[in-house]
């Protein structure tokens, strides 16, 4: 999100690095929907995975993949680094979430074939991750290294099987995961040859680009040095080393990688790959117009009542029903908002007119006025970010669960794992995202609509 402003100025930074280079570049974003998501403007800002998941139709992935190429090609990006397939499980794990389709493989297959070959249909590269599924761990690779200690084969039963079916789908690139899998390699997965060459390469029989995820993270880097661990994932068989926030690693990496040199096969192999797919055609530009009716759609059936409380549905729109939303701008550097960090709420005031609002913190644990705004609401619409991962909010949670449960709606926007940290009176509605579509169809599931 660092290099973007809007599709103009990508477009003509991605035009610029060419034209200095005299070549064409793999140029590649993060663009999954939902909870990962670069633009803050001018790109369809899709639900995400949960809602596709939710929405249970191959048609309409194919659909969002389709819409994606169509509006990342024209600005020179040929790879989205999407989707994910890692399979999701009871237990909350804080760095995938959302983010996957929902917990049935043999679904998520479906899913990701759908939006593979959306995607590749129209001229953008996908990329199946992260591989070989990371669905089932416990720890955000992101802090720290996690590792998941199935056996072999419930492992390959469950989290392999969306892979299989990317794999039979012809998806361009994979990318790895930074986690340890015991029963099927002592070597975290990013430096496994086992996983890369025996697992991917043999027994899936894939022979696209595989990509590491960022070698910057911290189950990386609490662990070994960046330069170290590029030249230990190239060893495992890699064709593209992801280093993404870490200038001084990537010219230390190049060094080492220089000096220890690397089988020229395998470089080959690598270039090859490649250069295949800087020459995918590409498919005409997409109408902005039928993307965001698509994203609503899918917003709209991703919505569910995960527990009848106390309060009943709609709540009225009234001076004494208490609006409480996350306080977007502590977390702007971290995430994307459309609109910025006030969207969410200018849309929430839009939609529940002569309401009462205040907001709760999410990294902050200083509840400011709510226990006594709360106390004085005669109904309480309370917008969930992962309390389970965010102290804030964990605290505000805490707050009306003990003093409000009877009176309160809680909406889930960022992870249906709130559910549990929930009092079996308190009434919860589950958007499975916090994009504004996703907003706007569970603010409307839960409030009265207007007269």
């Amino acid at each position: 999100a660092r290099n973007i402003v809007d599709p103009a100025q990508t477009r003509a930074f991605v035009a610029e690095l060419e034209g200095r280079l005299g070549r064409p570049l793999l140029v590649a974003v993060d663009h999954e929907g939902g909870w990962v998501l670069r633009f803050k403007s001018g790109v369809t800002p899709f639900p995400g995975n949960a809602a596709l998941g939710r929405a249970r139709d191959p048609k309409l992935a194919y659909a969002v993949g389709r819409q994606m190429a169509r509006e990342l090609a024209p600005l020179g990006i040929r790879m989205n680094l999407a989707p994910v397939l890692d399979v999701a499980t009871k237990a909350y794990n804080p760095g995938i979430g959302i983010r996957s389709f929902g917990s049935d493989p043999k679904l998520a297959g479906r899913l990701g074939a759908a939006l593979i070959r959306g995607m590749q249909d129209n001229g953008v590269s996908a990329c199946a991750k992260h591989f070989p599924g990371k669905g089932a761990a416990t720890v955000d690779a992101h802090i720290d290294l996690p590792t998941i200690k199935l056996p072999c084969a419930a492992f390959k039963r469950t989290h392999l099987a969306p892979f299989r079916a990317a794999c039979a789908a012809g998806v361009d690139a994979v990318m790895t995961s930074h986690v340890r899998y015991p029963s099927l390699d002592a070597e975290l997965g990013t430096f496994s040859k086992k996983i890369v060459r025996d697992v991917l390469r043999g027994e899936l029989g894939y022979d696209g680009l595989v990509v590491s995820d960022d070698l910057c993270m911290g189950a990386i880097t609490k662990r070994w040095p960046v330069a170290e661990a590029t030249l230990k994932c190239l060893d495992a068989g890699h064709d593209v080393l992801m280093i993404a926030h870490d200038l001084q690693g990537m010219t230390d990496a190049v060094e080492l990688l220089r000096e220890a040199g690397a089988p020229e096969d395998q470089l080959s192999a690598a270039d090859e790959r490649i250069t295949r797919l800087l020459h995918r055609r590409k498919a005409p530009a997409a109408s902005r117009s039928d993307g965001e009716k698509l994203s609503a759609r899918i917003a709209g059936k991703a919505v569910i009542v995960a527990r009848r409380g106390a309060t009943a549905l709609p709540v009225p729109l009234s001076a004494e029903t208490l609006i409480v939303l996350p306080d977007f701008k502590e977390v702007r550097e971290r995430f994307t908002f459309e609109g910025g960090p006030g969207g969410p709420e200018a849309l929430a005031r839009r939609l529940a007119p002569g309401c009462s609002f205040t907001r709760a913190p999410i990294a902050d644990t200083d509840l400011g006025r709510l226990a006594e705004l709360s106390k004085r609401a005669k109904h309480i619409v309370f917008l969930s970010f992962e309390a389970r991962r965010f102290p804030g909010q964990a605290a505000a949670l805490r707050l009306l669960a003990r003093t409000a449960p009877a009176k309160t709606a809680a909406v889930l926007i960022r992870s249906s794992w709130d559910l549990d940290l929930c009092p079996k009176t308190m009434t919860v509605v589950d958007a499975a995202g916090y994009r504004l579509v996703s907003l706007e169809a569970a603010l409307s599931r839960t409030l009265s609509r207007r007269k």
